[in-house]
């Protein structure tokens, strides 16, 4: 049985930010890749474990999709993959958002 995804607030703006920008540049691009960022977030319900484990918070995890990085926590006992945060793989690593 599949988990369920859910988006914090946090995730969607990012998520509205991101495509904005490219969408800023390039309409057509943008719709691909917020197509393939959501493909790639959807597999976390048939593959939870598929992003790797933060050392200094080893709640979350985090999925890689070039040039994103994408923060999640699973909890196993209700199913459920809470989407954290979008986030440039070229920034510093979140700190106070990511607490759980």
């Amino acid at each position: 049985m599949d988990h369920r995804l859910l988006y914090t607030q946090r995730a969607l703006n990012d998520l509205a930010e991101i495509i904005g920008g490219i969408a800023d540049d390039d309409a057509d691009a943008a719709s691909r890749f917020g197509s393939s960022l959501l493909d790639h977030v959807d597999l976390l319900a048939r593959f939870p474990r598929m992003g790797s484990i933060i050392r200094k918070r080893p709640q979350v995890r985090k999925l890689v999709h070039s040039p994103f990085l994408i923060y999640y926590r699973l909890d196993e006992d209700k199913r459920v993959i809470e989407v954290l945060h979008f986030r440039h793989a070229a920034r510093k690593p979140p700190k106070s958002e990511l607490r759980g």
